[in-house]
């Protein structure tokens, strides 16, 4: 019985300690750009996770921002893309340390107008980054026009099948601006095609695994599946690794989104067919530069859109590492 009180004891600590220690990790900034003594200004940016290869390179484009303009530049995740809570107690935060400006990704349009609206009520201007806000006054948007880039892409894919064959769709996170706009740009394309046959459509949650398990569900319940269009590269991996074990890799080809390095490495080998270079680090630079020319008196226009590319084997060799 001892033993036992002893045992619990002892777990009960364990717990408590690693609660302490993942509360601590989920709360740990990270500060790029200069000493914030000698910084211009103090910009919080905040993304929605860092599970993504994607926000890397936005953090690279921050961090060069930051040293270009001068600032001292705080950068917090939310632990998962879809976590709104999380986020806002994020930007509560960098509230309370009055920011000179907080640049955000939002995990979604809808959810973050709470924290734009506080933002807004002390003064603290906003940037949006990369996903578009559905309300409150922000300075501007920066971003890609999803549409745009993702009709490209459906363009490039009734070019390879010669306007005919059957097609299934990987969506990101259904009820969020980026997935539903790519979603709309890819089937404004396919349907000016009428041999061109969308088969399946299912979300993934721009999540590797979840590419994959989709994939499989895919390729069993559609055996003459002519291509896949994934609305980012993590799912396009997942899929890729789905129809090789399914040994179709000869049949089924895949077209992903964001052009990080898994992918072009991809491209490169002839496994994926193509990506977009959606330009996470301009975005984010472009982002940190309104915020400093704001806060400089200087004009902003109202939304900054970045150009995207289509990746392929005959221009790979131009974005790989």
């Amino acid at each position: 019985m001892k033993k036992t009180n002893i045992l619990i004891i002892f777990l009960s600590f364990m717990l408590i300690t690693f609660g302490f220690l993942n509360i601590a990790v989920q709360a740990q900034d990270d500060v790029i750009g200069v000493d914030e003594e000698e910084a211009e200004y103090n910009i919080g940016f905040i993304v929605k996770t860092m599970a993504n290869p994607y926000f890397a390179r936005m953090k690279d484009g921050a961090e060069e921002a930051a040293f270009d303009f001068n600032i001292n530049l705080t950068w917090v995740s939310a632990q998962e893309h879809t976590d709104a809570e999380g986020q806002l107690n994020l930007v509560e935060d960098m509230i309370e340390r009055e920011m000179d400006a907080i640049v955000i990704n939002p995990v979604g349009p809808e959810a973050i107008v709470p924290a734009i609206n506080q933002a807004n009520e002390r003064g603290i201007p906003v940037v949006i980054v990369d996903t578009t806000a559905a309300g409150g006054e922000i300075v501007t948007f920066v971003g890609m026009d999803n549409v745009d880039a993702a009709s490209d892409i459906a363009e490039y894919v009734a070019q390879e099948l010669n306007g005919s064959g059957k097609i299934a769709i990987l969506e990101g996170v259904r009820g969020h601006s980026t997935a539903e706009e790519r979603l709309v740009g890819y089937n404004n394309v396919i349907d000016q095609y009428p041999d061109l046959e969308v088969v399946a459509s299912q979300a993934a949650n721009y999540d590797r695994s979840q590419g994959m398990s989709v994939t499989e569900n895919f390729l069993v319940s559609n055996p003459d599946l002519d291509l896949i269009i994934s609305s980012n590269d993590e799912m396009a991996l997942g899929a890729i690794r789905a129809i090789r074990a399914a040994g179709m890799q000869n049949q089924v080809k895949v077209v992903g989104f964001d052009a990080i390095n898994d992918a072009l490495v991809s491209v490169n080998n002839g496994e994926m067919l193509a990506t977009v270079e959606s330009v996470p680090d301009m975005q984010a630079y472009e982002s940190v530069k309104a915020a400093v020319d704001f806060l400089n008196g200087k004009e902003v226009a109202p939304e900054v859109i970045v150009p995207c590319i289509v990746v392929d084997k005959n221009n790979v060799d131009e974005f790989l590492d």
